[in-house]
């Protein structure tokens, strides 16, 4: 279960102006001169073939080693040039702010107990695109945000950021009312508040049972709740620390009082069992589980704290991704699904959502989350738990197979695409709702989302190949 995180790209007119210039010569660096060092080889090696002994040809292939090498540092700075340039963001989420970084490559994190105000510079300015947001530390230092580089809406989700985290920090009141400065009096229908609400909604619904609370210590006091991360039905998710300061997630599951002894049991036994084995698993991109072990007639499940924004949190603060993007990250959620389907016996994942994916910082996907306590649960109430428009027909009757996991990446695959829920229990293609798709792509979504299992791809390494292609179709500069 990974915090909310808002994630606003931002690029100031210094990167704009170096990004523009490394496309406008991306033909030279990228194209031509490597194609003009593919036909200088054939030459030379033509004339080596011809004349092997001559010292000139000698001469010209040191010389051609030295121009290729130097043009492949050309190369290849160029593209992570591209790439760094083409990526850069203002985050904030629970523990700070951090700001973009600057063209040496360096980031300046603030923890919120290190900032002691936040202003606007200019503020008498009519256009509120001439202003500037002021942070300033407790060491005096200030950094200077110009809103130009920033839509409505991003501007709507810094204030609700600030609202939501920055309870100790001096805010102007120009900056508390900056979000009507940018819309006027005509707020929109659907504003990022509604989005933010909705969020919240999903992670913090009512709960049935009476949650641990903040402060509370169990395991002999071992693990002390720090907050709760998600709560619903009869379970909850809390964000803790441990007795060595670090932090963990735990994950917590109750058996209702009105529940059989019998179904309590197995419902436990399965929950061990399933335990044990994902206490097995060692792969870099998924979450580790650290512990499972029973307090006070409770069930929990340890795992590793991961800090990010997870895709749907993305998604719904940034809007659909590009197909590049998307086939990336595609060819990372097969790897992580093959490594579990290959353990033996195969671990059937259960939940593979937007929800339970987090984009890091350095742009690689982790798998924070099971399906493990939702089968906990379900088993124990005689209920199904989980994300509906996900979830394959086959698991929806109890019987999940692996094809089960390649169903719900195929949704997932759709709705980073079009950032809509997949329609539940269907065949889903992404050109019903955004135009101009790959038709490749699309029609991979299809076979994944397939209502058979034998009629979607057998194994996720078949999909492999196919996303490697449409990786080489789609621009590097995405």
């Amino acid at each position: 279960m990974a915090e909310l995180v808002v994630r606003l790209p931002y690029r100031n007119k210094t990167r704009e102006y170096a990004l523009t210039a490394l496309k406008m010569t991306f033909p030279i660096w990228g194209l031509i001169a490597p194609i003009g060092v593919g036909v200088l080889a054939v030459l030379i090696g033509s004339s080596f073939l011809q004349n092997p002994h001559s010292p000139f040809v000698g001469e010209t292939i040191s010389q051609f080693f030295a121009l290729l090498n130097t043009l492949l540092v050309a190369f290849l700075s160029g593209l992570i040039a591209t790439n760094w340039l083409s990526n850069d963001a203002i985050v904030f989420d629970s523990s700070g702010l951090q700001l973009p970084s600057n063209l040496f490559g360096q980031k300046k994190g603030l923890p919120w107990d290190n900032i002691s105000s936040i202003e606007l510079a200019y503020e008498s300015a009519k256009d509120w695109r001439h202003k500037e947001l002021v942070v300033t530390d407790k060491r005096k230092k200030r950094v200077c945000l110009p809103l130009e580089y920033l839509a409505p809406d991003q501007v709507e989700q810094i204030t609700l950021a600030l609202d939501m985290w920055a309870k100790n920090v001096a805010i102007s009141e120009s900056v508390q009312t900056l979000k009507h400065s940018v819309y006027g009096d005509t707020l929109p229908a659907l504003s990022f508040t509604d989005m933010w609400q909705e969020e919240l909604g999903r992670r913090f619904c009512p709960t049935a049972f009476i949650p641990l609370e903040p402060g509370r210590t169990i395991r002999n006091g071992a693990v002390k709740v720090l907050r709760h991360l998600a709560l619903g039905g009869l379970s909850a998710v809390y964000l803790c620390q441990l007795e060595n300061r670090s932090l963990v997630v735990l994950k917590e599951a109750v058996v209702s009082d009105d529940t059989t002894d019998s179904a309590a049991k197995m419902a436990r036994s399965m929950l061990e069992r399933e335990a044990n084995m994902l206490l097995k698993l060692d792969h870099q991109a998924i979450v580790k589980v650290l512990d499972h072990f029973v307090d006070n007639n409770r069930d929990y499940l340890m795992l590793e704290y991961i800090n990010g924004q997870d895709l749907r949190q993305l998604v719904n603060q940034n809007g659909p991704q590009s197909e590049g993007i998307v086939v990336d990250w595609a060819l990372q959620m097969t790897a992580i699904l093959k490594y579990l389907h290959e353990q033996d016996p195969p671990v059937i994942h259960r939940d593979f959502t937007p929800d339970n994916l987090v984009l890091r910082s350095d742009g690689s996907i982790i798998l924070i989350d099971f399906g493990t306590a939702n089968e906990f649960i379900g088993t124990a109430t005689g209920t199904f738990v989980g994300k509906h428009a996900f979830i394959a027909p086959e698991q929806f009757r109890g019987k999940a197979v692996t094809q089960s996991d390649i169903y719900a990446l195929g949704c997932t695959l759709y709705f980073l695409l079009t950032g809509e829920e997949p329609e539940a229990l269907s065949t889903s293609n992404p050109n019903t709702q955004r135009d101009h798709l790959s038709e490749e792509l699309c029609g991979l979504i299809e076979t994944c989302t397939q209502l058979e299992a034998k009629d979607r791809f057998q194994s996720v390494g078949q999909l492999v190949p196919i996303l490697r292609q449409l990786a080489a179709v789609f621009p590097m500069i995405k």
